[in-house]
């Protein structure tokens, strides 16, 4: 593994059953469970709460990073680590928000970045969009004696069948071009 998939840790999920066992979780001692985990080993050695763990006064200044619970469900207030849900967040003072960690049911997963959604949408729909697009090319391209219509094939999304209604006898009127030479037209009549 190279340094920067070891750094990346958005795919992994981190548990503690010893600590759930001999603890519980509750909104007082969650952040002690987040310091056991790979997330808070990796960022968290130089963050004013491990200062504020090795008993020092912390003044806080610009730079500096902190972690803090911002949200908790009833169930994780009253205890309950089956259906428990914490949000904890590493905030870099002056108060900006960097990553993202949900505590649910005592496992830790860090959440996504917004630019990570954004670029899974992205490719979702343009996946989407290029099958649509191919289907289309294939009804355009002229039938083979022995295959059977586009519309026929299993593979089309209903809303991307469309009737194609013979065209009225009524627009069949043989256009007359009109003749040119030179400057002026010629009256084909």
């Amino acid at each position: 593994m190279s340094a920067a998939e070891t750094d990346d840790l958005s795919h992994v999920s981190f548990a503690n059953p010893d600590f759930l066992e001999k603890n519980g979780l509750t909104p007082s001692n969650v952040l002690e469970y987040f310091y056991t985990s790979p997330f808070y080993q990796r960022i968290g050695q130089n963050s004013i709460n491990e200062q504020r763990r090795r008993g020092l006064k912390v003044e806080v200044q610009p730079g500096h990073h902190e972690f803090v619970v911002l949200a908790a469900n009833e169930d994780a207030k009253e205890g309950k680590v089956e259906t428990c849900i914490f949000v904890i967040q590493r905030l870099q003072h002056p108060a900006t928000p960097k990553e993202t960690f949900y505590v649910i049911a005592g496992t830790i997963y860090q959440a996504p970045e917004l630019s990570e959604l954004f670029k899974s949408a992205l490719c979702q729909s343009a996946i989407g969009a290029l099958s649509i697009l191919q289907k289309q090319l294939e009804a355009m391209r002229p039938p083979e004696a022995d295959s059977q219509p586009p519309a026929a094939s299993p593979g089309w999304p209903s809303w991307c069948l469309f009737e194609q209604p013979p065209v009225p006898s009524a627009w069949r009127v043989p256009i007359e071009v009109p003749k040119w030479r030179g400057r002026r037209m010629l009256s084909t009549q």
